[in-house]
């Protein structure tokens, strides 16, 4: 059986994966939280999540798509262009494409770009949490 993941914890490790790539200047909960935040509209495919970021959520906004499975083998890559507030996350059925992807990416040198690591973990999973649960990623196989 595939392993899954759920969008909410893709996110989450995206996020993750950006604060671990940033000077971390910011703490990690509040890096979260803000990037968690600013997320307006999602759109979720099998092989994708994309979402433009404006005002955000408020205080009790669901974000619909969170608890739907998406492939937790291969590898994701996330590309986000804070100047036109959006970001994609996509998946490739191995590290290899998604490498040619990622320089495809710095080639247009518009945005950030970097392999989504789904190994590490949070510093404080009970903080930070607007939606869903606070549990660390949990592969689903």
């Amino acid at each position: 059986m595939e392993k899954k993941i759920s969008v909410k914890d893709l996110l989450m490790q995206a996020f993750l994966t950006g604060w671990e790539l940033s000077d971390k200047s910011i703490a990690q909960d509040e890096y979260l939280q803000s990037a968690i935040q600013v997320i307006e509209v999602l759109q979720v495919e099998p092989e994708n999540v994309y979402a433009e970021e404006g005002l955000g959520l408020t205080d009790g906004d669901e974000v619909d798509h969170l608890d739907d499975l998406l492939r937790a083998d291969g590898q994701w890559l996330y590309y986000g262009v804070e100047a036109e507030n959006f970001f994609l996350i996509q998946w490739y059925p191995d590290e290899a494409s998604a490498k040619a992807k990622l320089a495809q990416f710095e080639e247009l040198g518009d945005g950030k770009q970097y392999l989504v690591d789904l190994s590490l973990k949070r510093t404080n999973p009970t903080e930070a949490e607007n939606f869903g649960n606070s549990n660390p990623v949990q592969l689903r196989s």
